[in-house]
């Protein structure tokens, strides 16, 4: 790689193999070019002051941001993308970690958003998770191809042989037992060189999102994560249409999450709570004449409940009303010619100023 030293991004969603892909990139620079400066960074704000001028940079991202997108590109820098259905990345995080449903959407939400970018930036590998690209030994050739390296075929097998699932299991077994992962290690714990954490290696099966997630939270990520879809190719359906007599339940984790946009705090196993004064509902309708939409809501508050008001296309529906402590919102729906997905604009007059208002959605429907 004549010029400059260059700059490489290692850029993944999340439960893409990106850590496979991190280090057997490392291990491949590293045995042609020399000490590589490595680590992770979403932004180059996350970079250190100095960097010895000669050693080539491979950064390890999951959402980089412009700066990062626009240091790359000016550097001549290039790109190697690994890609997942999001509803799996989502699956793949709360299955191996633990993490809560909230957590796995937000990441996954922001990669969603950042990835499509890369490709418009600097040139792009794109790795499929659904190919099996971390169990195949060719992906260390195309790998070096694309980097303009030329490890020997033993190289790629000792590269390869070292990142077998068995093998990264027993080095974070090694690397446990050591007390290199702290005293009591969790699943945030991880070595800060090679970026595997406690319980990494998980069972490269696709499609797990059908037992992980339940049908509302991945018709959650499939909405929040449709741009990603379009542009790398996965075949996500869009939430369903809300029929008449329909009730769309929040609690649980059910259908009705997949209608909260901004605004919103990460629903919970109860519903979902404003986080502010002004939310969004996207809500998937049929053509059909005039209707009442059903909003159940909770609010309690001991002395002064918030108001709410709601509009759609600049047309007011319900003008600021005082909210029951529990039971249901009726908003009048006008007709509509075709089917659309409406976006209710949601204004609520806080308890205090500067908090946001204590209302819970707790289920959305359609008068029959």
């Amino acid at each position: 790689m004549a010029g400059p030293a260059p700059i490489i991004l290692c850029a993944g969603q999340y439960g893409s193999a990106s850590t496979w892909l991190y280090n057997a990139v490392h291990a491949l620079m590293e045995a042609e070019l020399g000490p590589v400066h490595r680590q992770f960074a979403d932004s180059p704000d996350q970079l250190p002051r100095a960097v010895e001028a000669a050693a080539p940079l491979l950064l390890k991202t999951h959402a980089p941001t412009r700066g990062l997108r626009w240091l790359a590109a000016r550097a001549g820098g290039r790109a190697i993308l690994s890609i997942r259905d999001p509803r799996d990345a989502v699956a793949s995080l709360m299955a191996r970690f633990h993490f809560d449903y909230a957590l796995c959407r937000d990441r996954v939400e922001q990669t969603c958003q950042a990835l499509p970018l890369l490709p418009d930036a600097v040139p792009c590998l794109v790795l499929r998770y659904e190919d099996g690209f971390s169990q195949d030994p060719a992906t260390l050739a195309r790998i070096a191809r694309f980097l303009g390296l030329k490890p020997s075929a033993r190289l790629r097998r000792r590269v390869f042989d070292d990142l077998t699932p068995d093998a990264v299991r027993a080095r974070i077994a090694a690397m446990m037992e050591a007390g290199a992962l702290g005293p009591n290690p969790t699943a945030h714990s991880h070595d800060g060189t090679s970026h595997w954490h406690p319980g990494h290696v998980g069972d490269g099966l696709p499609g797990k999102f059908a037992t992980v997630l339940t049908a509302g939270q991945a018709a959650d990520i499939a909405r929040r994560g449709a741009g990603f879809a379009e542009a790398f190719g996965y075949a996500m359906p869009p939430p369903a249409r809300l029929r008449p007599g329909e009730t769309r339940r929040l609690e649980g984790w059910g259908h009705g999450i997949a209608c909260l946009g901004t605004g919103f705090a990460a629903p919970d196993a109860e519903g979902a709570w404003l986080a502010a004064r002004k939310a969004v509902l996207h809500i998937p309708l049929e053509a059909g004449p005039a209707g009442t939409l059903l909003l159940e809501v909770e609010t309690p508050a001991p002395i002064r409940r918030p108001t709410l008001s709601l509009s759609w296309d600049e047309t007011l529906l319900l003008p600021a009303t005082p909210m029951p402590a529990s039971g249901v919102v009726t908003v009048p729906l006008p007709p509509r010619a075709e089917a659309t997905e409406i976006a209710l604009r949601l204004q609520a007059g806080a308890r205090r100023p500067g908090r946001p208002p204590r209302l819970r959605l707790r289920a959305i429907g359609l008068s029959a």
